[in-house]
């Protein structure tokens, strides 16, 4: 009579050791997704964007205010890996017809805790970019100022027409966790967005 294959088992102490870490990272990913973007006493949103032409092409300048909550920035450091996003359109303005959409660009950046460097990585996921802080603030901060993205060529832009650019910032939780702890917490809103901002573009 043939026996039946022996069952793999998972040690005891390996399976305690996974657990642990699951219920960390799920921590810190609720922690994130419950006040990922609003710190006491500030906020999350665009304080001020402009586009400007230089050498055929209009690039965008913008402010915006990166007050993640104290929650959030412990799961950064706990390396919960966060996306900050960048939505950006611009329309020609029309009387009697829907605005006409010109340009839309997604900027996607990627800021990270690497733990044997001690370093917080930023990651330009469009371009490959990789910059490195010493600390999160200062990776924030850096993520703040936006200066010099190309957004729309300048050749798209009619003289005598109205134009209107809208910008909106995203903060979301990525995909670099364990598929196990997202099918834990499937019904968690892993993103916020700041509110549309919007102004005239003069061409």
């Amino acid at each position: 009579m043939k026996r039946p294959a022996a069952t793999r088992l998972i040690p005891r102490g390996a399976f305690w050791r996974w657990l642990a870490l699951v219920v960390l990272m799920a921590t810190a990913a609720l922690a994130a997704a419950d006040g990922l973007a609003l710190e006491d006493g500030g906020r999350f949103e665009v304080r001020s964007a402009f586009l400007e032409p230089a050498e055929h092409v209009y690039l965008l300048s913008a402010t915006i205010d990166m007050a993640l909550s104290r929650s959030a920035q412990q799961a950064i450091r706990d390396g919960v890996p966060v996306a900050i996003e960048l939505d950006i359109t611009v329309a020609r303005k029309r009387r009697y017809l829907p605005d006409q959409e010109v340009a839309s660009l997604t900027q996607r950046w990627r800021i990270q805790y690497h733990a044997l460097s001690e370093r917080y990585l930023v990651n330009n996921l469009n371009s490959g970019q990789q910059l490195s802080f010493a600390s999160l603030s200062a990776a924030l901060e850096g993520l703040s100022q936006v200066r010099g993205l190309p957004v729309i060529d300048e050749s798209l832009i009619e003289r005598g027409q109205t134009y209107e650019a809208s910008l909106k910032a995203v903060a979301a939780i990525e995909g670099g966790l364990p598929n196990a702890l997202k099918a834990m917490m499937f019904w968690i809103d892993w993103k916020h967005a700041t509110e549309w901002y919007t102004w005239a573009v003069k061409p």
